[in-house]
């Protein structure tokens, strides 16, 4: 122990780390709205067909029996009645039946589009350019794509549709695609250049339950069969719709099926999370169920994302469904929101096996104001950018990297950041990262033979991968550009080394170390960039953080390397303390 003590005083005195600073350390501006024109696929309805005393959005909704079936006009509308899978511990009511779902579907136009704005039936909002009876959707081209964005295009391709990013659309509880301000996000996602599919889930049509039913235990105890129905009703009419869009004559041609994407409100949030991977409760007691997922869907977003209750979770017992989420993810929720509480939607992404964020809404509540729109599509945006390619651009994971809060709206900022490395290039390997459960300790480590001898057992019992990591070379990169450095291994003498290593790219701190007898030297572990002194990891590049359990007083010492700033905040109130950020990795 005393050995450990003065082997830190020495490197106090002699070495002064580049000072610590998150990734996540910038407010940005709000981005600016999206430059397309829209035009949405044909949803005519006639308004005569209104019962008396009902409204259009009783059909849109699903209530008292009816549906938007009974409105549309035209066959042009997207329709279609999927054959409900037969599991009947899920599907009470419709298990093996066929069930009519309704689509709309809102993308970028050429602004040249002649099609006039159509009115919905409840005189509020309207559908931009709407595809007119029996005609094609007028999709953009590819030229005036690029050219709106400022890309460059194959000449030969310059007259067939764009290929765009599809986005699969999921409202709220109760609501529908055209309600008030799901419209609005939807035409908005499309002037931003997607494609945007969207489904009339008509909630009420499995189960009468509404947004201010959800905490109502008692009302649960009684349905609750429904309601699991219900929901699993999203995911499995979310991704019968992106077959159908995927096969439409019409639509297909100008979507990219690389760059798929979801985002949902509320309810829509947590279909976000099964279309991922994620298993539902099914049960009153927290058992898991059989999930609906789509691998298509590559990276979702959810705002005010519903996980359930303490006294019931959406994602089985402790959120423990949550595991199998494998695609990135990103929620968004309000501090005072007590109908999708964010400690619940935080505990279930803590358990996602993905790139994860979250960001905090200061006192935001189960809306969505005027005022915060600016924040949510800054956010959605930008993750889009990062983690669907959406425009090829390079600096996009780069903004990502460093934006912690954008100026206006309600306060806001990351309370969760976990990046998980893309695939590696150019002759990076990926440093894993093991955590031991009885024994509180954190690991790192690219040599396969030892992630062999961890998962294997031989390193001791109780090690698990945790999914974060970062990149780096298992040798000097011959680029000469790039700027690298080796990563020291130390281990504490007489210990096991996996769980007692020591890492550093400092050429100074490892010369200390060195020289100290209760370290032993393991040599060059890998490659990575080093921090620069008092401008820390380059833009485009993850902070890899240094984080000590302060064990040296009971001969337990431990050191974590993460690129979470939020992992590192835990562990800082833990007892932990955050050193420096000691390493610079590519995401």
């Amino acid at each position: 122990m005393l050995t450990y003590l003065r082997t830190w005083i020495a490197l106090a005195a002699c070495c002064a780390l580049p000072a610590g600073a998150f990734n996540h350390d910038r407010i940005v501006t709000p981005i600016a709205p999206g430059a397309f024109d829209v035009a949405c696929s044909n949803l005519a309805q006639d308004a005569s067909r209104i019962a008396p005393g009902a409204s259009a959005s009783d059909y849109w909704e699903g209530r008292d029996g009816r549906y938007i079936t009974d409105l549309l006009v035209n066959q042009t509308a997207i329709r279609f009645d999927p054959v409900v899978p037969d599991q009947r511990d899920i599907f009470v009511g419709h298990a093996g039946d066929p069930v009519a779902f309704v689509a709309v579907v809102c993308h970028p136009t050429s602004r040249a589009n002649p099609d006039p704005a159509y009115l919905l039936p409840d005189g509020i909002g309207s559908l931009p350019h709407m595809q007119l009876a029996g005609a094609a959707p007028r999709l953009i081209s590819a030229g005036e794509y690029a050219a709106t964005l400022g890309l460059s295009v194959d000449p030969a391709l310059a007259a067939s549709p764009a290929k765009l990013p599809l986005i699969i659309y999921s409202h709220g509880l109760g609501g529908s695609p055209v309600g008030k301000g799901y419209i609005d996000v939807m035409v908005q996602l499309a002037a931003h250049g997607f494609m945007v599919a969207a489904v009339f889930h008509a909630d009420a049509r499995f189960s009468r339950v509404r947004v201010e039913d959800l905490s109502d235990f008692v009302y649960l105890l009684r349905d609750f069969d429904r309601v699991v129905e219900m929901e699993q009703m999203r995911p499995f009419a979310l991704k019968s719709m992106t077959d159908v869009v995927l096969s439409h004559p019409a639509f297909s041609p100008g979507i990219d099926t690389a760059r798929i994407g979801g985002f949902g409100a509320s309810l829509g949030g947590a279909a976000m999370a099964f279309l991922l991977g994620a298993r539902p409760t099914t049960t009153l007691g927290g058992h898991c169920g059989d999930a609906v997922p789509d691998p298509r869907v590559k990276v979702a977003v959810g705002y005010v994302p519903f996980a359930g209750y303490s006294f019931l979770p959406a994602f089985c017992n402790n959120q423990s469904g949550a595991d199998s989420v494998d695609r990135p993810f990103l929620a968004i929720s309000g501090t005072a929101d007590t109908t999708a509480p964010i400690g619940m939607m935080q505990l279930a992404l803590n358990r996602f096996g993905s790139s994860r964020y979250l960001v905090q809404m200061v006192d935001g509540r189960h809306e969505l104001r005027p005022e915060d729109v600016d924040d949510l599509f800054t956010w959605m945006i930008t993750f889009f950018d990062a983690y669907l390619d959406v425009r090829s651009d390079p600096t996009a994971m780069a903004r990502l990297i460093k934006m912690n809060g954008v100026v206006g709206g309600r306060d806001d900022s990351l309370v969760v950041d976990v990046h998980v490395p893309f695939a590696n290039a150019g002759g990076e390997v990926t440093v894993y990262e093991f955590y031991n459960s009885i024994i509180n300790h954190y690991h790192i480590t690219a040599d396969p033979a030892e992630i062999n001898t961890i998962l294997s057992g031989a390193a001791g019992s109780g090690w698990e991968a945790t999914a974060e990591g970062f990149k780096a070379w298992p040798q000097m990169p011959a680029d000469t550009f790039t700027t690298s450095a080796p990563v020291c291994r130390f281990r504490l003498q007489y210990r096991n080394p996996i769980g007692s290593s020591f890492f550093t790219s400092s050429g100074s701190e490892c010369e200390i170390v060195k020289r100290s007898s209760g370290w032993g030297y393991l040599g060059t572990s890998f490659y990575v960039s080093p921090p620069s002194f008092g401008s820390g990891c380059p833009d485009g590049t993850l902070g890899v953080h240094r984080a000590y359990n302060n064990g040296y007083v009971r001969n337990d010492s431990n050191h974590r390397y993460t690129t979470s700033d939020s992992s590192i905040r835990d562990l800082e109130r833990t007892g932990w303390t955050y050193e420096a950020t000691v390493m610079c990795s590519r995401p």
